[in-house]
């Protein structure tokens, strides 16, 4: 038997509910916000850190990690939060190989759950003590989330390199013939991938930088010298992070498999040209009111890497006889239609609402007063909240009644 007649017989007999296509789609596109929080925080982290230790220097250092600190806190949440949707769909297609490899390192799988809880929990400690008076060894705390988050970062890449090596699953499963079900060890890294997605988090805060100076430009009760320091520091941060990151970059594209015309797809040397040209915007177009227009150029250069990635998954298992498109499609438009409204709907109206009362309300001085066009929005919110828990559950309870009473 064939490695990839053992990869399709791997997968779910079920098959998918919809094209393979579609969920390929939805897993890059999903993936894109996940990892933006996850640099968001790596930067936020280190910058939170170099301000405390440097805030001898100037107020704005301490202004500075305290704010990064903060950021850092909610962005662990949304980065988990938002690493959902793209594993779902990572087990919707790429079944064999992501549980496959969580079996082989299945110590580690469990461990970055539990690492992630104490790093969050030491940042919380750095977090409630991070002020002026402060005495240093508080850092510490800090120094330590950070170096667990990279850890975590660093299992997450493991499992994922992993499942890209098939060939190689049986000598690690049982290496010498003597089979190993410990799960105890991370079996592949490639150092040039994982050091080149961590480097992004230096132009990633810098970006955020420039549109967090243009946010708060609006609040009388700022400093704009501040802004100015934190806008400054931003646009440094890009400017020096990203030919870093494209060095990383060009040494992934040297590493990939010679037999795969991988090192030159288009798509790669268009990432690499993006991030240069991203170092020159930021060089030369980072004057105030910017911030936002560079800070979507970052998100869709994180399309670019994911959408790299996922060409780099198909040509490394296409000659293994893995292919998506062979996966059997049993429609289930119940649950398609439920799925797109649910997303338009929930994550539309109340995800809109939400994101607009917290923008306006940090641009606001006191207390915040909603207007009228929130107000339809919140509105509309609860009711979209009760249509759909009222279908879902509906829908739940016609199909037990159904298999349960009905012949």
């Amino acid at each position: 038997m064939t490695l990839g007649a053992i990869l399709n017989a791997m997968r779910d007999p079920a098959g998918v509910p919809g094209a393979p296509g579609l969920f390929e789609a939805l897993f890059v596109g999903t993936w894109v916000f996940h990892i933006a929080f996850v640099l968001l925080t790596l930067g936020a982290c280190a910058l939170a850190v170099a301000g405390f230790l440097l805030r001898e220097r100037s107020a704005h250092w301490m202004r500075l990690s305290t704010s990064m600190t903060g950021v850092a806190k909610i962005g662990v949440s949304l980065l988990i939060v938002l690493g959902v949707a793209p594993l779902l769909f990572t087990q919707v297609i790429y079944d064999p190989q992501w549980y496959a490899s969580n079996v082989l390192s299945a110590s580690w799988a469990l461990g970055f759950i539990a690492t992630l809880i104490v790093g969050y929990c030491l940042w919380f400690a750095f977090y409630s003590k991070n002020e002026e008076a402060a005495k240093r060894p508080v850092v510490l705390y800090a120094v330590a989330a950070l170096a667990i988050f990279l850890f975590d970062g660093l299992i997450m890449h493991a499992l994922i390199y992993q499942s890209l090596l098939p060939e190689r699953w049986m000598d690690w499963y049982a290496p010498g013939g003597v089979v190993d079900t410990s799960g105890a060890r991370l079996h592949a890294i490639q150092w040039s991938r994982y050091l080149f997605i961590i480097s992004l988090s230096a132009p990633a805060v810098g970006l955020f930088l420039l549109a967090y100076a243009d946010y708060f430009a609006t609040r009388s009760d700022i400093d704009p010298a501040y802004l100015t320091f934190a806008r400054t520091l931003g646009r440094k941060v890009c400017v020096f992070g990203s030919p870093v990151s494209l060095m990383l970059l060009l040494w992934w594209m040297s590493d990939l498999p010679s037999d795969s015309r991988l090192v030159a797809h288009p798509l790669g040397w268009l990432l690499a040209i993006s991030l240069a040209a991203l170092a020159w915007l930021v060089a030369t177009k980072s004057a105030p009111g910017r911030g936002y227009a560079l800070l979507a150029s970052g998100v869709a250069l994180l399309l670019l890497l994911s959408a790299w990635r996922e060409v780099i998954r198909v040509a490394v298992l296409a000659p293994l006889g893995y292919s998506i498109d062979d996966y059997k499609v049993n429609v289930d438009w119940p649950s398609a239609i439920l799925f797109a409204t649910t997303l338009v709907g929930v994550g539309g109206l109340v995800g809109g609402f939400y994101l607009t009362v917290c923008y306006q309300a940090g641009r606001v001085r006191g207390l915040y007063t909603a207007g009228v066009g929130v107000a339809r929005l919140s509105s509309a919110a609860v009711a979209i909240l009760i249509v759909w828990i009222a279908t879902f559950f509906t829908y739940g309870a016609a199909i037990w009644v159904k298999n349960v009473f009905l012949p």
